[in-house]
């Protein structure tokens, strides 16, 4: 793996599950979910559940986009479809709980994560570029003493190849000196590579099925490291 810290970088970073744990609290807040249909006596299994979860996920998030909010709001509306006009009184104060403690999950950030940051942002121009709520972003990033790092925050609807050229333009940034740095090929890598970006692929255990694709290896264009830290040889 060569190294590219003799001159200084824009490396734009993704946040969940790439700076800290995200997803497993939605895996975990689903599987509460599910037990609660189970219990609540509808006669589905974990596939039927998934399924439409899933299903309340996806046209939620045209309106409302990604995060905590929206997806409760999924719960909420799977269990309607589920019910089918039925009392679910029972579910729906099940579904206020589990949102509840979906709120307050702290993010922990990831092994290795504040040191290289820090070790990064002495040498190089460090932004944030993630999807989800902005306000929820914005409260864990406080949390994790980590935002005076960022020149610049962003968190687009959608990181796609459009979103990623507005961020060169309005950033003005040269491609051939930005990395963008994450865990999600559809997401991170691949649309920040057809933008005409660098990128970092992190892999990361928890990543949401939906971010999974299969990475366009540009020659020259991307790299794969196993854990954070390795930036700091990279960078």
């Amino acid at each position: 793996m060569g190294s590219f810290g003799a001159s200084r970088l824009n490396l734009i970073f993704d946040a969940d599950d790439t700076l800290w744990d995200s997803n497993i609290h939605f895996l975990e807040a689903f599987d509460e979910f599910a037990a609660a249909v189970i219990d609540a006596g509808l006669p589905l299994d974990r596939i039927k559940i998934h399924d439409a979860v899933r299903k309340a996920e996806l046209e939620l998030i045209k309106s409302h986009g990604y995060g905590r909010r929206p997806y409760i709001l999924a719960l909420h509306r799977a269990a309607s479809d589920m019910t089918q006009g039925d009392d679910d009184s029972g579910l729906r104060d099940e579904i206020e709980r589990i949102g509840a403690n979906l709120m307050e999950r702290h993010c922990e950030l990831l092994p290795g994560v504040e040191p290289t940051v820090k070790d990064l942002a002495k040498r190089h121009r460090l932004m944030m570029f993630t999807k989800g709520q902005r306000d929820e972003q914005l409260r864990k990033l406080d949390r994790s003493k980590l935002g005076h790092l960022f020149d610049r925050v962003e968190t687009p609807r959608e990181k796609d190849v459009e979103a990623y050229q507005r961020l060169v333009q309005e950033a003005n940034l040269d491609c051939e000196e930005t990395f963008m740095i994450g865990n999600s090929p559809r997401s991170d890598i691949n649309p920040a590579v057809k933008a005409g970006l660098r990128a970092v692929y992190i892999p990361h255990p928890h990543t949401w099925d939906l971010e999974h694709e299969e990475i366009e290896m540009v020659e020259g264009r991307v790299i794969e490291v196993s854990t954070f830290r390795r930036l700091i040889e990279l960078f």
